[in-house]
């Protein structure tokens, strides 16, 4: 029996046996660390333990926001530089020359 797994026949149950077998990747485990054992457990270290999961869940959702609010930002500033840069294709602009009085050193 796994947890959420009502009818051993469907998908989610398949789903949940399969990701219990999975190996959990080293980078995760450096940021969330191992659960401890959940069996020895009373209900208020369960709660404490399922609030401090929610925070760092937390942490790392506005983490993961705010890192693709970055990279929206900046594809955002390399569209905006690619059209510019398309429009001034095949364009070359002069400038305007401003005209400056001659005044040599030697003449008076």
């Amino acid at each position: 029996y796994q947890a959420g797994c009502w009818d051993r026949n469907s998908e989610q149950c398949r789903i949940l046996q399969v990701a219990a077998k999975m190996p959990i990747p080293e980078e995760v485990l450096s940021k969330v660390g191992s659960l401890p054992d959940l069996t020895e457990m009373d209900k208020d270290s369960l709660a404490t333990l399922v609030r401090q999961l929610y925070d760092r869940s937390c942490q790392v959702f506005g983490e993961h926001f705010d890192a693709q609010h970055l990279v929206k930002k900046h594809e955002l500033e390399i569209t905006e530089l690619e059209m510019e840069v398309n429009d001034m294709q095949g364009k070359f602009i002069i400038p305007q020359l401003k005209k400056v009085a001659h005044h040599y050193a030697g003449e008076e």
